[in-house]
């Protein structure tokens, strides 16, 4: 049976609720990213790898053409434990390689990259990428502000996302040209409905 990993961090605001065959770990601005990886690491060795990580968490707003912040203008990185997820960092994801099958990123504008910003920090398709070839995983992230409410408007209730807004991407951990698609192979909400293998 398929394994899975919720990595939320709880600057954003809602919940993962516990279930059959999800492991969840939580971090915020004060928790190193290593920790994370390490109790990642752990639980592999005791029971495998996992199928799907999803990760929730704000992604960082980048600046568009004009030198103007644009809440979908992002692709600057992950607001995601103590260090983010950056350009400058990512290569610390090395550290779970070949742990998990599939990352979904539930996070604003992830994979953004405007024309002027290929090459530069605000290039979230190539920070994805890079994701990807660390973790040797299939990554899937979305190119604008992701929508989302919480299950009974509760402030700690599920994480209910929205349909994905903008393009969703997928990046292979091959390194090759990532390509949109539809869906990811399994969504959070399949998770929480039990409609998982």
């Amino acid at each position: 049976m398929s394994r899975y990993l919720a990595l939320r961090d709880r600057r954003l605001k809602g919940g993962v609720p516990a279930r059959d065959r999800l492991y969840i770990i939580n971090t915020d601005g004060t928790t190193p990213l290593a920790r994370a990886f390490n109790e990642i690491n752990a639980t592999v060795r005791y029971a495998g790898a996992f199928h799907t990580m999803f990760v929730f968490c704000h992604g960082y707003a980048g600046t568009n053409p004009r030198g103007l912040v644009s809440m979908d203008c992002g692709g600057q990185g992950l607001e995601l434990g103590a260090e983010s997820v950056l350009h400058r960092n990512v290569a610390m994801w090395s550290a779970i390689k070949n742990q998990v099958q599939h990352i979904v990123i539930y996070a604003c504008a992830a994979a953004n990259t405007l024309p002027d910003n290929f090459g530069t920090k605000y290039d979230g398709r190539y920070l994805m990428g890079a994701l990807a070839i660390h973790t040797g995983a299939h990554v899937y992230a979305a190119d604008l502000i992701q929508w989302y409410s919480r299950y009974g408007g509760l402030t700690n209730g599920r994480f209910m996302f929205r349909d994905w807004e903008g393009q969703l991407w997928y990046f292979p951990p091959s390194g090759d040209y990532p390509e949109v698609v539809s869906a990811p192979p399994v969504e959070f909400s399949d998770v929480m409905l039990a409609s998982t293998p």
